[in-house]
């Protein structure tokens, strides 16, 4: 049944013009962004609003409307609270004034909500079919044992599962913990690894907690003996590391030695990515590579490019995380970066007709089918997809006349 803009109370519009237009500015809080994706994910017709309301052409149309209602001095006054930034190439974005953002989005919903309605000609049509959709990945992954012996996770029921030595493995819905044993005798190594379109959390024998996004590993010694705590990760992990100053916690990637006191931050690895990026959200972190060092502080990001060249640059903590977080998050990218995204999570080969040079923003979370997030991206007229199988194919919105 389709949604009926009309049937929102002035209260009910006025909440959801606050909530984007914190969205917008980005000060919006964790509890207001859950209940704006709520409102999003509540039907396809929200989502299309949504996509309206942060559309450029459907700013410029509801200014020129409020023009025609407005005196002369109102319009003058009005045009000095309302401005637009548009920077340096195409940037699918809006950048408000901080007080003309809940003015301009209120004018926004009062003219979709009152002059659009349900029986718009204007209509848009997903352009995904139900019968062509691609499911979100899950929580699957391969659990190596020191022996060469594969166990497939996600098949196996909830409980204890294995012992490796003295140390006992159990299994509880995405999970993986070992228990804290003593080493016996021979270090034991396990890996465990995510598939595209997997993803899976582990406890160390240690209490250091890991995640690991999809298409990644990490190799580690069931039980932590020696002086220090070494594993070897690939793809994308983020780690919590359990504090023991008298046993460093070093993580390899490659050829780069990530030494740990305490921390909490990601690795992305990606041999697809052009870079291999740590951010450090918590504590500090020593970045190590041939024979350059650098020491990262919280809120700082080490970039170590395939030439070798290293650098550190501001972090963007809620972007790079948001992965764990169980969302997309996504701004002022380039539809490379996105889609090399959509490719691992959602285990889909990725062909470009034509490449779309604009940079697009859009948050969604990662439990939605492909058609959702793809859909938002289409609602910026810039950028269009089919999808046969799981196979997507990318090219250049084309501009009907």
């Amino acid at each position: 049944m389709k949604e009926d803009y009309k049937k929102y109370s002035d209260e009910e519009a006025y909440r959801v013009a606050r909530l984007i237009a914190a969205f917008i500015r980005g000060t919006i809080t964790r509890k207001e962004h859950e209940e704006l994706d709520a409102w999003v994910e509540a039907s396809d017709e929200n989502m299309k609003l949504f996509g309206k309301l942060i559309d450029e052409v459907n700013i410029d149309a509801a200014t020129s409307w409020m023009q025609e209602l407005e005196t002369e001095k109102a319009l003058a006054e009005k045009k000095q609270q309302l401005q637009f930034e548009r920077p340096a190439g195409k940037r699918v974005w809006l950048r408000f004034l901080p007080y003309a953002v809940a003015a301009s989005i209120l004018l926004l919903l009062g003219w979709i909500f009152w002059t659009k309605g349900p029986d718009s000609n204007n209509k848009e049509q997903a352009s995904i079919s139900p019968s062509n959709d691609i499911a979100p990945g899950s929580n699957k992954a391969l659990l190596v044992l020191s022996d060469g012996t594969k166990v497939e996770l996600d098949s196996l029921a909830n409980g204890r599962i294995l012992r490796q030595g003295n140390t006992g493995i159990n299994k509880k819905d995405g999970l993986l913990e070992y228990a804290n044993g003593s080493a016996s005798g021979e270090l034991l190594y396990n890996t465990v690894s995510t598939p595209r379109g997997g993803q899976y959390k582990l406890t160390l024998s240690d209490g250091t907690r890991v995640w690991l996004n999809a298409a990644s590993s990490i190799y580690f010694p069931v039980t932590f003996a020696g002086s220090d705590r070494i594993v070897s990760v690939s793809g994308e992990v983020y780690f919590e590391v359990a504090k023991n100053p008298g046993k460093p916690f070093k993580i390899k990637v490659n050829d780069i030695l990530v030494e740990v006191l305490g921390t909490h931050f990601n690795i992305n690895a990606y041999e697809d990515e052009p870079v291999i990026k740590t951010t450090l959200a918590e504590g500090a972190l020593r970045i190590i590579k041939n024979d350059k060092e650098i020491l990262l502080k919280p809120g700082q990001e080490a970039r170590v490019s395939r030439s070798n060249g290293i650098e550190t640059v501001s972090a963007q903590l809620d972007e790079t995380l948001a992965w764990k977080e169980g969302n997309f998050l996504f701004r002022d990218q380039q539809i490379e970066t996105i889609m090399r995204q959509v490719s691992r999570w959602y285990d889909a080969d990725v062909v470009y007709q034509d490449r779309p040079t604009d940079h697009f923003n859009v948050e969604i979370a990662r439990n939605v089918p492909v058609s959702k997030l793809l859909h938002f991206l289409e609602l910026t007229n810039r950028v269009q997809f089919t999808v046969e199988g799981r196979s997507i194919t990318v090219s250049t919105k084309r501009k009907t006349k």
